[in-house]
């Protein structure tokens, strides 16, 4: 099944941050089965279980569960490689979370974010991990966070603390290492992570702003999300399905032909990159479901339909099969 990834730039700054607290990075990525000199190209990807397991053995080495957030006061700006200069160029705050949630893809597709207004003032920037087949560990979502927050204390050159931090895990027996490096009431058990910002953040204009230079690092943005998806054909082929879906099962021949390939060779490549195309139509329609269903603008025949299938009945028994739940429990979020 095909994983999201991440970039090797973002595994050198966790690289860093053990090097900071005095542990030996490389025998711990290597038993985490990470070759050291794989990610000194900063664009080498990494599959999310290879995320997750580096977790994993990080914390049982280290001993400590709060390793994530040693040496918290670094920013490292590096780890976001082109985008932290997205993001440091913005005139506002809000403005380069936007850019960074724009662009997330340049460091991770393993990492979704998104910018929520909380009916108290201020936004929340919201937290979404993708795991693989082995869950993802507390450390990697608080590292996550952690970093984030510190690139955006480190354009804005000023410290920030955020309104509440909230965290998906249950509160760990000391909490003294989150107090000390996000700076604000922690809320532990909650149903996403996230950074709350308050309306003053948000709006600060930036030290580095710069319209012109923004410009140009928005086009290399840009051109690099481009050649990462010429080069891999996945994504090349999910797009091809959600254009077909509506019309029924998509053949794989006339995916294979839109691509002026033979069927063997796309085949091949999709194993290549471990997916196979049947696991990609299944899991284009399971994502297009819970958003077209989540959103609530269509009937649900309408979503069906959308969906490539002949009657609602067959929509019904996918949706009892992907979510465990009727596409109405699923609108309603029962």
């Amino acid at each position: 099944m095909e994983q999201p990834t991440t970039a090797g730039s973002w595994l050198q700054g966790i690289w860093n941050m053990l090097s900071s607290i005095g542990l030996d990075p490389q025998p711990i990525f290597r038993q985490a089965g990470i070759d050291p000199d794989a990610f000194r190209d900063p664009h080498e990807r990494f599959q999310s279980d290879q995320l997750s397991r580096l977790w994993n053995v990080i914390t049982d080495v280290s001993g400590d569960e709060a390793i994530s957030l040693a040496a918290s006061d670094q920013p490292r700006p590096a780890t976001l490689d082109l985008l932290g200069y997205t993001m440091m160029t913005a005139p506002t705050m809000e403005a380069a979370l936007l850019r960074f949630i724009r662009y997330i893809r340049v460091i991770s597709d393993a990492t979704a974010f998104s910018l929520e207004p909380d009916a108290s003032g201020g936004q929340w920037l919201r937290l979404t991990v993708a795991g693989g087949e082995l869950p993802v560990p507390r450390q990697r979502c608080e590292f996550i966070l952690i970093t984030i927050l510190n690139i955006c204390r480190w354009i804005a050159s000023k410290p920030i603390a955020p309104l509440a931090i909230e965290f998906v895990h249950p509160e760990p027996g000391s909490t003294r290492a989150h107090a000390r490096a996000f700076g604000g009431p922690l809320r532990f058990g909650a149903e996403r992570n996230g950074l709350w910002f308050s309306a003053e953040d948000l709006a600060a204009p930036l030290p580095a702003s710069n319209p012109q230079l923004a410009e140009l690092h928005e086009r290399f943005a840009v051109e690099f999300i481009d050649r990462l998806d010429k080069a891999r054909l996945t994504p090349r082929v999910r797009g091809l399905i959600v254009r077909m879906l509506p019309d029924g099962d998509p053949p794989r021949a006339a995916v294979a032909d839109a691509l002026c390939m033979s069927e063997r060779t796309l085949q091949r490549r999709l194993q290549d990159e471990g997916v196979s195309y049947q696991e990609l139509v299944d899991g284009t329609r399971k994502a297009l479901a819970s958003d077209y269903l989540v959103k609530g603008e269509m009937a649900l025949g309408q979503v069906a339909f959308m969906l490539g299938f002949g009657d609602q009945s067959a929509f019904t028994r996918a949706c009892q099969r992907w979510f465990n739940k009727s596409p109405k429990q699923v609108r309603q979020g029962v």
